[in-house]
């Protein structure tokens, strides 16, 4: 079911038009949320506990149980940076057609990039509520038919050992169309990753074909990046907005850049051990300064082969939850 029919369902079912749209959002872009995305679908600026709560409590659990009455409805999991709502019900997943949903899986914290991969997929939704989302495979695929976009080009995974099924678009992205402009979101999860460039560098890999016949079609492609906020920006993956088309040399060089911020970081800390192991305080400036030099000169080299700066927009999950 698309946004439309799950808003509508939910009216039906006793919420209003406000609780509607955010619960259809959430339960058909990744099932979760926090209490900053409620506070600002709401249109609370500063935040109150209170308002914020009244409207999950009230408009939602409420509207929830009156419609669905047992369903568990909202699980609520304490995590590392805070609260996450889980839609869970299955009463609910079943009334928007949706009962098999991946979503409604139980939350495992220790699985905390999926998680925020998911907030994430969820926010970027949210704070666009009125593009024209496709949010289910089916209707990803019947787009790209529609545009005259071959099979082969879209992003695929085989499935099964005798009989493989391919399944399109597998890592179920969030894509908007709307007349001659294309809008795909994708979240990227900054936690835990060796090295920050690859997730994106393998999804390119997997995009691009699609991306380029999209654009064979007459249709503007937009790239919106939505990044966790769970620690600083880094300066590969901000390169790594940038990075349209490049080279080998290119990609590398971005790669570099975060292997030399890490060490830069080492040094401006000051702690006495890393100083020494360095030589002493003479030759740690010393050495900031041939890594400030390096960056330069590596950064140099991404926009070299940058062929389009502007198609990317990048957006973070609020840091306050």
């Amino acid at each position: 079911m698309e946004l439309t029919g799950a808003e509508k369902t939910l009216q039906q079912a006793g919420f209003s038009a406000q609780a509607a749209r955010f619960v259809a959002l959430v339960v058909l872009s990744g099932g979760v949320f926090v209490r900053e995305f409620a506070s600002r679908w709401i249109g609370d600026a500063d935040g109150r506990r209170a308002r914020t709560e009244r409207f999950i409590d009230g408009e939602v659990s409420a509207a929830w149980r009156g419609a669905f009455g047992r369903d568990k409805g909202l699980a609520v999991h304490r995590m590392r940076s805070g609260v996450v709502y889980h839609c869970s019900g299955k009463a609910l997943y079943r009334a928007l057609g949706a009962e098999n949903s991946r979503y409604r899986r139980p939350l495992d914290p220790a699985d905390w990039p999926r998680i925020v991969e998911r907030l994430l997929k969820a926010w970027a939704a949210l704070a666009s509520p009125r593009w024209p989302w496709l949010f289910s495979i089916e209707a990803q695929v019947a787009l790209a038919d529609s545009l005259g976009v071959p099979r082969s080009a879209l992003p695929s995974r085989s499935y099964g050992v005798g009989q493989k099924q391919d399944v399109y678009f597998p890592d179920r992205p969030l894509i908007a169309c709307a007349g001659d402009r294309l809008v795909l979101a994708r979240p990227h999860v900054d936690d835990d990753l060796a090295d920050p460039a690859a997730a994106l560098r393998t999804w390119w890999r997997h995009y691009r074909p699609f991306i380029e016949a999209v654009g064979a079609a007459g249709v503007s492609v937009s790239l919106k990046l939505v990044r966790s906020g769970a620690r600083p920006a880094d300066p590969a993956v901000d390169q790594l907005l940038a990075l349209w088309e490049a080279d080998g040399a290119a990609v590398e060089a971005v790669r570099d850049i975060w292997f030399t911020r890490q060490e830069a970081r080492r040094l401006e800390g000051g702690h006495p051990p890393v100083v020494a192991a360095y030589g002493g305080p003479d030759r740690v400036a010393a050495r900031l300064r041939e890594l400030e030099d390096r960056l330069a000169e590596r950064r140099a080299v991404v926009a070299a082969g940058v062929a389009d700066a502007g198609v990317w927009q990048a957006e973070g999950l609020p840091e306050s939850w």
